[in-house]
């Protein structure tokens, strides 16, 4: 087989496996897209029709109506999503910070401790979450949803961060304390600025996990509307009405275009920073 034929054969089973999961990775999305653009009931439908034949969007309209109102969800899910995403990263980068950067005999051992707390499923620790925010009186408020999730993210965000300080050179530090700058001074003044790329990309990795999140929010949320973010939201539209599938997929449709804007308008930051500093 000559180089031309292996080329061919090499491009064409890179282009199958690319569409294979291509199809796997935005095949529920297409379909939920679909299905949210379909008048109710037809989902139902036998034989099961991909396409709408009549598409409409009225479902749009019913979930950003007042039976409904999925926009005080958006607004509940950016607040606890923001706050806990900027919480994240600053405790985050203070951390790598000390661990990256100063010298002192458990640095390894902290670094270590952190990770293994990452390593801990959110779901595992639900129960005792509960307790300590109900005994703080956190209960029924969105800071029940927003601490939990800043520390759920630290760990991630502290390994990318700390791994892109190691990429940077001492002797800027060196050359710093020279001048008679101090390590806060080094940090937020000359540090901060050159690891932007990693914590734009544990920054978005944060958002996005406080985004998605569904089993603690519905439990710290204790059922009022007030304070149900996107995905508890959602939920209430088949449990109000037995399972309107169209309306499920419109609100899914809507909850989706805030993270799919971020991802694609900033994929380039998102990818450098992730890979910068990998070694």
């Amino acid at each position: 087989m000559n180089s031309r034929k292996r080329r061919i054969y090499y491009w064409t089973a890179s282009l199958l496996v690319f569409c294979v999961i291509t199809l796997f990775e935005l095949g529920p999305l297409i379909w939920m897209g679909l299905t949210s653009i379909k008048p109710a009931g037809s989902e139902f439908s036998i034989p099961v029709r991909i396409f709408p034949e009549q598409p409409t969007g009225e479902n749009y309209r019913t979930v950003t109506g007042e039976g409904f109102n999925i926009q005080r969800a958006l607004g509940n899910s950016l607040i606890v999503s923001s706050t806990a995403m900027i919480g994240t990263l600053l405790l985050s980068s203070m951390a790598a910070f000390v661990i990256a950067r100063l010298r002192f005999r458990c640095r390894h051992t902290a670094f270590f401790t952190i990770q293994l707390a990452g390593l801990v499923p959110p779901i595992i620790v639900i129960a005792p979450t509960f307790i300590l925010l109900r005994n703080t009186g956190l209960l029924g408020s969105l800071w029940a949803m927003i601490l939990p999730h800043m520390a759920y993210g630290i760990p991630l965000a502290t390994l990318l961060i700390t791994g892109f300080f190691g990429s940077i050179p001492v002797e800027i530090d060196e050359a710093a304390r020279i001048d008679g700058a101090g390590s806060g001074r080094i940090f937020f003044r000359i540090l901060l600025p050159v690891i932007s790329p990693a914590l734009f990309s544990a920054g978005v990795l944060s958002f996005l996990g406080s985004w998605g999140d569904f089993m603690h929010a519905f439990t710290v949320s204790l059922g009022l509307p007030r304070l149900q973010t996107v995905p508890v939201a959602i939920l209430s539209f088949s449990s109000a009405f037995q399972l309107q599938w169209t309306w499920i997929a419109a609100g899914v449709m809507i909850s989706v275009v805030p993270v799919v804007a971020i991802v694609v308008l900033f994929q380039r930051y998102l990818i450098g920073g992730l890979t910068r500093g990998a070694v």
